[in-house]
């Protein structure tokens, strides 16, 4: 019993925390989820309780240790992922005066407006390879400066989820390099905060937490909360880790020259690993830091199974929306040819991130006619949420390069046998849906010296491979280009239609006022 291993990932993520536990070759032993609500409203807000995600990630742990029964001494480390880009401001004494302020809010937008009239703000993209986007932790603290100076002079920390996590267990504002470098306020390339970004944001250093690296350990629990995580030993590891989607192709094997992680979650991603620091002169990718000296290059999208979700309401049978059968949902577009009979969906429900960087935008359906029917719509719907990843894609595109499809979707055949045909690639269904978890794993592993790099060292055995369709190929590159320039046309309309829509609506921030 003395030499079994094991290694937990915890992902922290925007609707639950996961907690997973892996023996030393990367197997899954067990996983437990616990959820928790996105409170969100038609001001763009998307905001969550800290304390709440604190109780989420605690009870999953212990959750995942009683199910698991392993015995608490080979139980040697446990790592963190978490999603990106959010913020809370606490006061002296640690406590919240925001909630969590998610990726998908989106009410810094005119506080970023602001910005870009006073400054050139491509130098804080180019410095820090976060996009200039309502998403980023840089726009929040504008939109604090300007709309709640109150909230500003009382706070004195900004910090993300993962942070406020590990200064409840152990008394400490520490964050890894990674999560650090898609705040759009750090440097990957002096490896400090981003001096010019602090200036805009008015903040100082002294204000946000310390920067360590991925692989940074602690022990030695808060005695308040040792007891909530159950049975653990003493010299158990806890391990900082590193974001949500760079470990997402960790936990793949999505490491190579040409490998490509295409996730579609509640949002979406196009991912791909590099040694080099790369940003694009339209500013359409992001480029962040993973762990051991890789970066990650890609781009995210608000619109993933969120907006399929918001189909299945809207279209899906009564059945279907009972049962939330996505499956059934899906499947009834088989028989429907691609294309969708000209019906083209804008999937800009939430506002975009890349490659448009905008909350300017919105959906619509282009090119209805009387002759299209439910299964049209479902087709065009996700055929319009893969157009806009492929359209992120030919950023970090190369002929030679293979899809991982990881998310919700990759369990369905016809969305996967879509992404090959609009991407033109093969497209590779990986042996796991944990990723980020068992990137959270590899990183303990490889902090552990059990691993020499972040790969397992036996390739595990994809459970699908779907190659293009070349009839459906030609189809979608006729499609594409139409797609986009109906983007590109309706951008004015977008906007004008977003002005009267806020006009109708009032409301403000939700703070915690303690």
């Amino acid at each position: 019993m003395g030499n079994v291993v094991y290694v937990m990932g915890v992902d922290i993520g925007t609707t639950s925390t996961k907690a997973v536990i892996f023996d030393a070759s990367g197997e899954l032993v067990a996983r437990e989820s616990r959820g928790y609500p996105l409170l969100t409203n038609d001001l763009g807000m998307a905001e969550q309780e800290p304390r709440v995600i604190l109780d989420a990630v605690v009870d999953a742990i212990r959750a995942v240790i009683e199910t698991a029964g392993v015995d608490a001494q080979a139980l040697r480390a446990i790592s963190f992922s978490a999603a990106m880009h959010s913020l809370i401001a606490v006061d002296a004494d640690g406590e919240p005066l925001t909630n969590c302020i998610t990726w998908a809010d989106q009410r810094s937008g005119e506080a970023l407006e602001r910005r870009k009239r006073d400054f050139y703000l491509n130098q804080v993209y180019e410095k820090t390879g976060t996009p200039i986007h309502p998403m980023s932790p840089f726009a929040k603290l504008c939109w604090l400066h300007d709309d709640f100076p109150d909230v500003v002079a009382k706070t004195a920390q900004y910090i993300g989820i993962k942070s406020y996590v590990w200064h409840a267990l152990f008394g400490e504002y520490v964050i890894d390099e990674a999560s650090a470098s898609a705040s759009g306020l750090y440097n990957m390339l002096t490896h400090d905060w981003e001096s010019l970004a602090l200036d805009i944001t008015q903040i100082t250093a002294s204000q946000l937490p310390k920067v360590v690296a991925e692989s940074h350990a602690f022990q030695g629990i808060r005695p308040a909360w040792k007891e909530a995580l159950g049975v653990i030993a003493e010299d158990t590891l806890f391990i900082v880790g590193s974001s949500d989607g760079a470990l997402a192709n960790v936990g793949i094997g999505s490491v190579g020259e040409h490998d490509v992680t295409l996730t579609v979650g509640t949002s979406g991603a196009v991912r791909k690993l590099t040694k080099t620091y790369h940003v694009d002169d339209w500013q359409r990718t992001f480029c962040y830091g993973v762990a051991n000296g890789y970066f990650v290059q890609g781009g995210a999208v608000n619109n993933g199974g969120a907006v399929l979700a918001w189909g299945l309401e809207q279209f899906g049978t009564d059945a279907e929306r009972a049962a939330n059968d996505f499956t059934g949902f899906i499947n009834s577009t088989i028989q429907t040819p691609p294309g969708a009979n000209g019906l083209l969906f804008q999937p800009y429900l939430l506002g975009e991130r890349a490659p448009y960087w905008t909350d300017q935008i919105r959906g619509s359906f282009v090119g209805l006619t009387i002759n299209h029917k439910r299964a049209h719509f479902i087709r065009a719907i996700l055929e319009g949420i893969a157009f806009n990843l492929a359209h992120v894609y030919e950023v970090m595109s190369d002929p030679h390069d293979k899809i991982h499809v990881t998310g919700g979707l990759s369990q369905h055949p016809v969305w996967c046998q879509l992404v090959a045909d609009v991407f033109d690639r093969e497209v590779i269904v990986p042996h796991t849906i944990e990723g980020s978890s068992l990137g959270a794993a590899i990183i303990a592993l490889h902090t552990l010296k059990i691993l020499p790099t972040l790969e397992l060292p036996k390739k595990i055995p994809p459970r699908h491979i779907y190659q293009p369709n070349p009839e459906n190929v030609a189809i979608y590159k006729e499609l594409q280009p139409i797609f986009q320039q109906i983007t590109t046309q309706l951008m004015g309309s977008y906007e004008r239609l977003i002005d009267w829509q806020k006009s109708q609506v009032n409301g403000k921030i939700e703070t915690n006022n303690r």
